[in-house]
C-alpha cells in the first residue's frame, strides 16, 4: 500500500506562511496524470466575515491574495528546484454573491526558462443556486528565480492543511496588511515583517490589497458614495523592500455606475521608486 503523503500545517514549509494562516488556506497538490505534465493545486479557504466588503461580497484584495498564494505556489512547483516571484495578476470577478467556502484551482498554462503563466479559477462551493459556481477567474504570470537559501524540500504531492481558527474575531483585512486608516489622497501601507516573502520583499497579496483599498477610497472621496472594486489588472515593476508603501490613484473615467481607476504604487523608503501599477474597475454600490 502506498503511504499517505505527509500533511503539514499551512504555517510550515511554504513561502508566505503567515498570509496563508490568516486566510486559513489549505493546499493540495494533484499530481499530473501524464509524464512530464504539471501538477494542479487546489486551495480551500472559508469565507470569513472579515474578508467581505461593505456589499457583503468577498474583497477583491482578498481574492487577489488567494490567487497569488495558490497560483504562485503552483508556478513554483512547476520550476523546482528553482522558484518564482509574481510579475502580474489579472482578476475578473464573475459574481458578488459568494457564500463560501471558496475553492481555488490553479493550472499551469506555460512554463519556460524564465517565466510561468498559470490559470486560476475561484469557485464558491456554497452557492445555493448552482452548488459550485465560478466566482472569479484570474491569470498570474511569474518570473523564475534562484531560490537561494529558501527551503524547498517538499514532500510530494504537497498537502498543507489550514491553520486553525484563532479565538475571538480576526483583525480586519486592512489591519492585517498594515494599511493606514487615513482617507487622504495617498493610501499608505507599513511594511511589517510578517508581510515579507522569503526574499525580504512585500508579499504580492499585500500590494493587491493596497490597490483594492486605495482605488475604492479614491472613488468614495470623489463621489461620496460607497463602492467596491471588481476587476483588477496588477503589474509588479520592482520589489518593495522598505516602506511606507504608497498608492496614488487617478480616476480615468466612468461608465454607468463603474469607475476606472489607475493606481501607482511607490516605495516611500526608496526615493518613491515605482514598484507596481494597476487598473481597477470600481463599482458604485446601490444604496
Amino acid at each position: 500500500m502506498t503511504p499517505e503523503p505527509e500533511v503539514a500545517p499551512a504555517s510550515q514549509k511554504i513561502p508566505g506562511h503567515e498570509v496563508a494562516a490568516y486566510f486559513r488556506l489549505s493546499r493540495e497538490e494533484i499530481s499530473a496524470s501524464e509524464p512530464g505534465g504539471h501538477s494542479v493545486v487546489i486551495g480551500k479557504a472559508p469565507l470569513d466575515e472579515h474578508l467581505r466588503g461593505a456589499d457583503g461580497a468577498v474583497r477583491s484584495g482578498a481574492l487577489l491574495t488567494l490567487v497569488d498564494s495558490i497560483g504562485g505556489f503552483t508556478s513554483g512547483l512547476a520550476v523546482l528546484p528553482q522558484w518564482i516571484v509574481t510579475t502580474s495578476l489579472v482578476l475578473k470577478l464573475v459574481t458578488t454573491k459568494q457564500k463560501g467556502p471558496l475553492r481555488i484551482e490553479a493550472r499551469v498554462l506555460h512554463s519556460g526558462r524564465s517565466s510561468v503563466v498559470t490559470d486560476v479559477c475561484v469557485y464558491d462551493e456554497g452557492s445555493a443556486s448552482k452548488g459550485d459556481e465560478l466566482a472569479a477567474s484570474a491569470v498570474i504570470t511569474c518570473a523564475v528565480l534562484t531560490p537561494s537559501a529558501m527551503d524547498l524540500d517538499f514532500i510530494r504531492p504537497v498537502r498543507l492543511k489550514a491553520a486553525p481558527a484563532t479565538p475571538g474575531s480576526p483583525v480586519p483585512l486592512d489591519q492585517f496588511f498594515c494599511i493606514e486608516s487615513e482617507n487622504g489622497p495617498i493610501t499608505r501601507l507599513r511594511l511589517a515583517e510578517h508581510l515579507r516573502n522569503p526574499w525580504g520583499i512585500l508579499h504580492g497579496g499585500a500590494v493587491a490589497t493596497l490597490v483594492d483599498v486605495a482605488a475604492h477610497r479614491a472613488v468614495e472621496r470623489s463621489t461620496g458614495l460607497a463602492s467596491a472594486v471588481s476587476d483588477v489588472a496588477l503589474h509588479f515593476v520592482r520589489p518593495a523592500r522598505f516602506g511606507p508603501i504608497e498608492a496614488h490613484c487617478t480616476l480615468l473615467g466612468r461608465r454607468c455606475k463603474e469607475w476606472l481607476v489607475r493606481v501607482a504604487v511607490r516605495d516611500g523608503g526608496a526615493q518613491d521608486r515605482l514598484v507596481a501599477v494597476a487598473t481597477a474597475n470600481v463599482a458604485i454600490l446601490e444604496p
